[in-house]
């Protein structure tokens, strides 16, 4: 789709676009040429991308419940908005002045029917809604269904870090079909909040605190969500996607992941030399760093940058030049690169699949 001409004049970039289209020489005139909104205006706009900008259809069955408790609470609440503002209609137009004799109103001092009603009418609606909620929060949380795997799941800024048995990744996070998975949920540093609408509810992660939401995927596919608690700068680039699969694609995901990265190649040997590996890790290679997301396959991911920019060579090698570009605020420095080892570093990761 073309840019609309206000779109043109702005300079704004969609993140298809090839990496060098993006102008601007300013930090703030690039903050805002990259994401299509204003600075201040991140945060509420963060939920606005995708599939969240509606609301979603569910593909696992806590989710539907969720949905339907959501229309019937909604359903109770638009009776009573339309009762009671009926009733204020009313009053006004049978009351009105023109009508009203002369005098002191009649007063009433008490009318025992009327107060029972009104104490007794949002008792029970309560009391509704409260065993309405009690059953649809003990389907989120899969009581009584034992998960079939466990995920951690780790919120950093401005990335998710997701660990298996053995295995670490980084931003997608794979589960299979027709299977309880539970996440556990934590924080490297401030409040995140995983949200995946079409999965079901979210989670707020905490440093030092363990949090647990129950995944359950009915329908193969790829689902994106949002951290849902502002975090920074970067939280509307804070992306998340979940892919599900069958069973034994999944098996063979898992099994690619845990091998090791292949030898050899020059972007391997430039990648090692410089300081990447203080911050990434790439197993079976000396690179063991931990404060950043694991390369080991990062080939395989559809997105870098949790979603800043399609993850393909030279996207990749544009990430690399000049991370703050494309996501100001990264943690990620800039590393002195010439264009030819830029070019084989670029390669060889986009090669870890």
């Amino acid at each position: 789709m073309a840019p609309s001409s206000r779109a043109r004049r702005r300079g704004i970039r969609n993140a298809d676009a090839p990496p060098d289209s993006a102008p601007g020489t300013d930090r703030l005139t690039k903050h805002l040429a990259l994401h299509d909104e204003p600075a201040f205006g991140k945060a509420g706009s963060s939920f606005c991308v995708g599939a969240l900008r509606n609301y979603p259809p569910t593909v696992r069955p806590p989710a539907d419940a969720i949905a339907t408790l959501s229309l019937i609470v909604g359903a109770i609440a638009l009776l009573i908005f339309i009762g009671v503002e009926g009733a204020l209609v009313y009053a006004i137009w049978r009351y009105r002045a023109a009508r009203h004799v002369a005098g002191e109103p009649a007063t009433f001092e008490r009318n025992r029917r009327l107060e029972i009603a009104w104490t007794a009418a949002p008792a029970v609606i309560l009391a509704v809604v409260f065993v309405l909620t009690l059953g649809t929060m003990a389907e989120i949380n899969g009581a009584g269904v034992a998960p079939a795997m466990r995920i951690a799941a780790t919120g950093h800024q401005w990335w998710w870090e997701f660990s298996y048995a053995g295995v670490a990744t980084a931003n997608e996070l794979h589960i299979p079909v027709d299977t309880p998975v539970d996440l556990e949920l934590t924080s490297a540093d401030v409040i995140h909040s995983f949200w995946v609408p079409e999965l079901g509810p979210k989670m707020d992660m905490l440093p030092g605190v363990t949090n647990r939401l129950r995944l359950f995927a009915r329908r193969a596919g790829s689902y994106d969500g949002q951290c849902a608690e502002f975090c920074g700068i970067e939280h509307a680039w804070m992306r998340i996607r979940v892919v599900a699969q069958s069973r034994a694609e999944f098996d063979t995901w898992l099994s690619a992941q845990a091998a090791p990265a292949p030898h050899g190649s020059e972007g391997e040997r430039v990648f090692l030399a410089n300081i990447c590996v203080n911050c990434h890790a790439v197993r079976g290679t000396s690179a063991a760093g931990t404060a950043g997301p694991d390369l080991t396959h990062v080939g395989a991911r559809t997105m870098i940058g949790a979603g800043v920019l399609p993850n393909d060579v030279a996207r990749m090698r544009a990430w690399l030049a000049d991370p703050e570009r494309y996501k100001p605020g990264t943690l990620m420095p800039s590393v002195p690169l010439s264009d030819a080892d830029l070019d084989a570093v670029a390669a060889y990761l986009v090669s870890l699949r």
